[in-house]
């Protein structure tokens, strides 16, 4: 009797165990499950992400200044979607990010406050695509991200 009642447990852990799962199906979650809802400021308007840079980027970062988390050449795996959402995965770190602001014609800005405290500007180029994706606090740009 001891034993069946030890082999029923042992059998309801393991079945507990291995149905229930990370939900990877949501692309824009992946592996990582952090999702951050940025916020926009008094004064700022709401960003709308260029349908010419909805893609999947591995960018490698240059121009790091001395105060930038990323040295040169670290490589970071981005996602951007057209419904104003930036996946960001570096040094192993990643956060979804929603709800940008615009910062000029050709860039929105995610603000993560959830992970890297960064903001990721992705950046259009004149012709369409993508430029760069930039760092930078709240007070001082850090670098760039690029293909």
């Amino acid at each position: 009797m001891k034993n069946s009642r030890l082999f029923l447990i042992l059998s309801l852990l393991i079945a507990i165990n291995t149905s229930c799962s990370k939900d990877d199906d949501d692309p824009k979650v992946g592996d990582c499950g952090t999702v951050c809802v940025g916020t926009i400021a008094s004064g700022e308007t709401a960003g709308t992400v260029a349908p010419s840079v909805v893609g999947k980027y591995t960018l490698t970062m240059q121009y790091a200044t001395a105060n930038s988390p990323f040295p040169n050449g670290t490589v970071g795996e981005f996602e951007v979607y057209a419904d104003n959402t930036l996946y960001a995965k570096i040094d192993g770190k990643c956060v979804t990010i929603s709800n940008p602001k615009q910062s000029g014609t050709a860039e929105v800005v995610f603000k993560d406050t959830c992970v890297f405290n960064l903001f990721f500007g992705v950046s259009e180029k004149n012709s369409g695509g993508l430029n760069e994706i930039n760092i930078g606090s709240s007070t001082e740009f850090l670098g760039q991200f690029h293909l």
